[in-house]
């Protein structure tokens, strides 16, 4: 393989990571598939999964070289995971090129590339399914600082932005190759040129204008509305979360109070507090009112409702217990599972605790993937700072703000769930007024990884058409407009409250109402030109034989 293959790939890898936010450098992504399509499309290539792997490599280590968290603080586990994920996730995006070069061999090349964008999408939305998913690396989320153009994602989610990236690369590729044909005198006057140059021109113009005329309904600045808000208060503790474990809990929550005290004894008392995920280090059963009594009794006091990230213990039977259920060694026949949840208080209200338990774990962070089957290999995967295991939510459903008379309803998504598209927008079908990510990102602080996941949110307000509420140990924190701009944040690092009002919104975007419908159709016609490449093949080895 030539020294020119290689720098092409390595070109494609490299565009690719330098396009991803936080780097401001979006433009990238339009140009980045264009040297690996075109050795594919226009060289001989004996070995191209090793090109394909040597890009992908780079674009994920590139972009999410922060796992490892890299500090003298971090858990070896961490890193070790880190190093392999990174070998290994690039396997992972040789499945929309494998189907690629089977449709070129059975049908042609230029077919093969003209589908190309569907079956990347195809791929993408089937990435983001089952508990090895991890859609971090959707390419569509290279767009978030491209203002105007993406917000048609509120109609396609954000699989559609990925479809028009690839598209984009793909006309240009083609621009490209008729330039090598024609001189530049010729150039414009051939036919096909034009329609391509059309056809690229409408894929950048016709989502501006869609996104101008949705920032002007949706550009919404709750300090000047005086109707339908509720007042937020985000607590940021930053607090060391390698040594969060060996911390009191006494302590941690005093500090939790301390913020939230400092943003009640203002003149805009907040309606609804927010800690961060985990932010009560204890065991909280939900049955057992004690239990969460001091919770209770402060929101009571204080007369706010809170809402916060803790460790829901949950006990049962050896009749009812679920697969990954644990022994309790200290009790006959009875066994325990605990998740990472989130509760909602509302201050003297005597109804049972609200709770949501977090359903999309971190694979092998927080939880080995698909532990039922492989529960003989879950200790080997568990590590050291009190956090894994945990056991996967069964029921998506929202949590209920009470202010005055009002029941507002709060779609709760609790970390990484936020890089999940049609997930959080079930919270908005369900009703959701406005959205709630808690998260604790302080495992890669001085990294751009708490930035990035901060930024794909912003994502989710578009998609959504909500505000977010987002509350991060130690950052990124803050308030998201539905248009993805950021209304308020905290500096990260940094010990502070943060007050501010959000409008509530009931309507639902065409995304919440049909969910993944333009990746599904993706995958129909992937699945379709798949099934037309072997019947054409099977067809011409029988004119073969004749």
């Amino acid at each position: 393989m030539n020294k020119k293959l290689y720098s092409l790939s390595i070109i494609s890898g490299v565009l690719l990571a330098l396009s991803f936010p936080p780097l401001p450098l979006f433009f990238l992504v339009f140009f980045a598939f264009i040297p690996l399509l075109y050795s594919f499309n226009n060289l001989e290539i004996k070995r191209p999964y090793l090109l394909i792997y040597i890009t992908f490599f780079i674009y994920h280590s590139g972009t999410n070289w922060w796992i490892g968290s890299w500090t003298q603080e971090s858990d070896p586990y961490l890193t070790a995971s880190s190093i392999v994920l990174a070998f290994v996730h690039p396997f992972f995006f040789m499945i929309p090129f494998i189907i690629f070069f089977f449709i070129s061999k059975r049908i042609s090349k230029k077919i093969a590339l003209n589908l190309f964008p569907f079956i990347w999408v195809a791929y993408e939305w089937f990435h983001n399914l089952g508990e090895l998913s991890y859609p971090w690396l959707t390419v569509g989320n290279t767009q978030i600082y491209n203002y105007f153009w993406i917000q048609f994602i509120d109609i396609t989610g954000v699989w559609g932005a990925s479809f028009l990236i690839v598209l984009i690369n793909i006309l240009f590729l083609k621009l490209f190759e008729y330039y090598k044909e024609f001189d530049w005198n010729n150039f414009f006057k051939n036919r096909n040129v034009r329609i391509l140059t059309i056809s690229l021109f409408l894929c950048f113009i016709l989502p501006m204008i869609y996104g101008y005329f949705r920032i002007q309904k949706y550009d919404i600045n709750p300090k000047n509305e005086a109707k339908n808000q509720v007042n937020i208060g985000i607590v940021q503790p930053a607090i060391n979360p390698w040594r969060k474990w060996e911390m009191s809990v006494d302590e941690m929550v005093q500090i939790q109070k301390n913020i939230s005290d400092s943003l009640i004894n203002t003149n805009n008392k907040p309606d609804l507090i927010i800690w961060n995920e985990t932010a009560i280090p204890r065991y909280i059963i939900k049955d057992d009112f004690y239990s969460y009594r001091f919770l209770s009794d402060w929101s009571d006091y204080r007369n706010t409702s809170l809402m916060s990230g803790f460790a829901e213990l949950k006990y049962f039977n050896s009749k009812n217990k679920t697969v990954t259920a644990r022994q309790d060694t200290s009790q006959e026949d009875t066994f325990y599972e605990s998740y990472n949840a989130c509760l909602l208080i509302n201050p003297n209200d005597l109804s049972d605790l609200q709770v949501y338990q977090k359903m999309r774990l971190t694979p092998m962070a927080e939880r080995l993937p698909y532990s039922e089957i492989l529960l003989f290999m879950r200790s080997w995967f568990e590590w050291g700072v009190g956090i894994s295991a945990w056991g996967i939510g069964t029921n998506q459903h929202n949590l209920i703000l009470k202010k005055d008379d009002k029941s507002i309803s709060v779609g709760p998504v609790i970390c990484i769930e936020s890089i999940y598209p049609e997930f959080v927008s079930k919270t908005s079908a369900n009703g959701a007024e406005f959205i709630v990510i808690i998260t604790n990102d302080a495992w890669y602080d001085n990294t751009p990884g708490p930035e990035q996941h901060f930024l794909i949110a912003a994502m989710r307000a578009i998609e959504n058409r909500k505000f977010i509420a987002r509350c991060a140990n130690t950052g990124v924190s803050g308030i998201i407009s539905p248009t993805g701009k950021t209304c308020e944040r905290i500096p990260q690092y940094t010990r502070m409250g943060l007050n501010s009002p959000i409008t509530l919104l009931n309507e639902k975007t065409l995304y919440v109402l049909y969910g993944d419908w333009f990746s599904k159709i993706s995958l129909l016609i992937t699945i379709f030109a798949i099934i037309y490449s072997i019947k054409k093949n099977q067809l011409l080895k029988k004119n073969d034989d004749k």
